[in-house]
């Protein structure tokens, strides 16, 4: 096994479709023309798999970068890319390669390695981002590559690359001496989340600051619960709003937000005030509306308003002793709250912060 770059098949491909690109082609200026690339696969569905590694996973925010440059390859060929981000055993990903299962594979260059019995097998697209990054296919699917090799310099010179750019920007909410940093962005997914904030009906920075509480805006994460994403959503509870591709950056935030709203409904119409309302959602969000439930219901055993988010707070810590939680009231048992107490203080003072520091 040997890293992409040092095997002389993968060489050899990537200056052969350079060339083609760069010699074979007039060059193209941005302003005067569209990219003038064949549309091979209109009308077509690909299924791509982007494998997920630490770097991915982790750090900065590569795969909203990976989702949109897709979106517009797809865009420009007319035709549907299936992406899927995986964390399963490498070799797993290859097979499904060979076999036909995928037509691309998305991986890092100089991390991932093409197993010996692959490599004269597969062909590499050029590198994709700062990251190494690069597309692989079967053999018999090399005009993929081929396509994707001479529409992405020329992608790189119109305004929509430039607007990409924004998943490689720093998004600091303060100075190296912890002092605010006024500005008119929070993450590289604004634009989604002001998109869909009027479902809910809250300030998009306070929704910017769940997702931080949730993920760091690293659309990579997963939860051993199952939850996944930006907003750490489920795949079933995404699907009860209608949306079955909580990958995609966009919808994870959409079902999140769809998600939010109706915990929000639902104590509206139990007759939370405003004061309350986000706190009560917010804190449901966290635990979940079954816990809240119990939570309510101690609340009312104790004389106490269970729609007052104070007196929610102050029975939460009652939560994990035996004598509270084995109530005839409590239907899920000892709960340990400090979670979902902190989750709520945090978003609601990092919300603060952004008001301060970033325009409406």
């Amino acid at each position: 096994m040997g890293k992409f770059w040092r095997n002389k098949y993968f060489q050899y491909t990537f200056a052969f479709v350079l060339a083609f690109c760069f010699i074979s082609f007039p060059r193209w200026e941005a302003e005067k023309a569209d990219i003038p690339s064949p549309l091979l696969f209109a009308g077509d569905t690909l299924n791509c798999s982007i494998m997920l590694d630490k770097t991915l996973k982790s750090r900065g925010y590569g795969i909203g970068y990976l989702y949109e440059l897709f979106q517009r390859f797809e865009q420009h060929q007319k035709c549907r890319i299936q992406l899927n981000i995986v964390e399963q055993d490498a070799m797993a990903q290859w097979v499904q390669l060979i076999t036909g299962k995928i037509d691309m594979l998305v991986l890092n260059a100089e991390k991932d390695t093409v197993p010996v019995i692959f490599e004269d097998e597969v062909v590499s697209s050029s590198i994709l981002d700062s990251r190494e990054n690069v597309c692989v296919v079967r053999k018999d699917n090399y005009n993929i590559v081929q396509t994707l090799n001479y529409w992405f310099p020329y992608f790189k010179q119109t305004q929509e690359y430039e607007h990409a750019q924004r998943y490689h920007k720093s998004y600091r909410i303060a100075d190296r001496n912890g002092a605010p940093i006024s500005r008119t962005t929070i993450s590289p997914y604004d634009a989604y989340v002001k998109k869909y904030a009027n479902i809910v009906g809250w300030d998009w920075r306070l929704i910017c600051s769940l997702i931080y509480q949730e993920s760091k805006f690293k659309m990579g994460v997963s939860s051993s619960r199952g939850a996944i994403g930006l907003m750490q959503i489920k795949e079933a509870v995404a699907k009860t709003y209608g949306i079955d591709d909580i990958y995609d950056p966009e919808y994870n935030i959409k079902a999140g937000i769809s998600h939010l709203a109706r915990l929000q409904r639902l104590y509206r119409k139990a007759g939370a005030d405003s004061t309350n309302l986000v706190k009560l959602t917010l804190a449901a969000y966290n635990c979940g509306e079954g816990r809240m439930k119990d939570c309510m219901a101690l609340a009312s055993e104790k004389g106490l308003d269970p729609l007052v988010w104070e007196n929610i707070a102050e029975v939460i810590p009652l939560m994990k002793e035996e004598e509270h939680y084995k109530s005839d009231v409590v239907k899920l048992g000892r709960f340990n709250g400090g979670e979902t107490l902190k989750f709520v203080e945090l978003i609601l003072e990092r919300y603060g912060q952004y008001c301060q520091t970033v325009k409406e």
